[in-house]
């Protein structure tokens, strides 16, 4: 008689089939291995994307609202650092003292009057609105939805923002401090020059003929700007006001500004209307000049005012001058941007104003 235990049940396999099983799933394991050594980049492949695993991350990034919700940090971010830099109170030192610096050359601050240019203002603040915008419209159903459900895995990247800008605040702080560099004296012997200043005869932001020789003496500085430059065009005019605020009105009353249009084919008389009453300046102490294109481009060469136009998107790159004229029509001096060279124009104007017409 069999013996009930030595039967199998129908569910359990008889020993010698259990051991064929451990040994397909042994081999199975080891057809795998082999394939992992063989074939790795098909392993690197990213399940959704189909890209290596680098790039996969990468798509990840850029395509989730990781990136998104990065780049709003840091822009919310900066937009905060140049609010507090309105702000923070004047130091000689430190954060106070570039605060200072900053307010100067990025808001147009007239040290004297306390006053701002507030259209400088705007577009350093309207820059990365502008690009917040951009961001919540490409990818705005991403941070949405990073908004409801993710806002715990967001934290990373708001502390990286905080972090990248706070970095950036540090670094720039040591920008505050006064250099031995700064503080150099004027070297008014050694930079002055004895070069007659080239003609220039176009017409002003009223529409009036203006000829530097009629302008003899006067002390003169000639620059070049156009109207839709955003950039070094309000640092160039912020200068050249806060240079003719520091003169006695006694000295300022012999100094007269002119800036040549750099974009002749734009700069017409309205234009450079609008432009001077953006920068809240009048003839006779400042004149905007343009005039034929073929004329006003003949009149910066002999200047030797660099430029270049973009022809994609219409931007200038030009060099940042100040050519001083003394009251004979002299090219005194060239200087160009800068807390130094600023205080050297200062110095230089008020020499120049001291000097004999004849």
């Amino acid at each position: 008689m069999t013996n009930s235990a030595d039967t199998p049940r129908p569910d359990q396999g008889t020993p010698s089939d259990s051991g064929q099983e451990r040994a397909a799933e042994s081999a199975g394991a080891r057809c795998e291995a082999a394939e992992r050594r063989l074939a790795p980049s098909a392993l690197a492949k990213d399940d959704a994307s189909g890209l290596p695993r680098p790039l996969a991350a990468l798509h990840v990034f850029f395509s989730s609202w990781r990136f998104p919700v990065l780049m709003l940090a840091v822009l919310l971010s900066f937009d905060l650092f140049q609010l507090l830099m309105l702000v923070i109170p004047k130091s000689d030192s430190g954060v106070g003292a570039f605060a200072e610096e900053f307010r100067v050359w990025c808001y147009g601050l007239n040290q004297q009057t306390g006053e701002f240019e507030t259209s400088y203002i705007a577009i350093f603040l309207a820059q990365p609105a502008a690009m917040c915008a951009v961001l919540a419209v490409v990818w705005g159903k991403q941070v949405r939805e990073a908004l409801r459900s993710r806002r715990r895995a967001m934290l990373p990247y708001l502390a990286a923002a905080a972090a990248l800008v706070s970095m950036a605040l540090v670094s720039l702080v040591g920008l505050g401090e006064k250099t031995a560099q700064a503080a150099a004296p004027f070297p008014a012997q050694k930079l002055r020059t004895a070069k007659p200043a080239p003609a220039i005869a176009l017409l002003d932001q009223n529409g009036d003929e203006t000829e530097l020789a009629s302008l003899k003496g006067n002390v003169v500085v000639v620059t070049g700007i156009y109207a839709t430059c955003f950039h070094t065009c309000p640092l160039i005019m912020g200068q050249l006001k806060r240079g003719l605020d520091a003169l006695t009105p006694e000295e300022r009353q012999i100094v007269r500004v002119v800036a040549v249009t750099l974009n002749p084919e734009h700069d017409k008389q309205p234009v450079m209307l609008k432009t001077a009453a953006r920068y809240q300046v009048k003839a006779p102490e400042y004149r905007l000049l343009w005039g034929e294109p073929a004329k006003v481009n003949a009149t910066l060469d002999a200047l030797e005012i660099a430029r270049s136009k973009n022809p994609m998107n219409g931007e200038i790159d030009h060099a940042n001058l100040f050519i001083v004229v003394d009251k004979l029509g002299q090219v005194a001096y060239r200087l160009t941007l800068g807390e130094r060279q600023e205080r050297w124009l200062v110095d230089a104007l008020k020499l120049l104003v001291q000097e004999p017409s004849a």
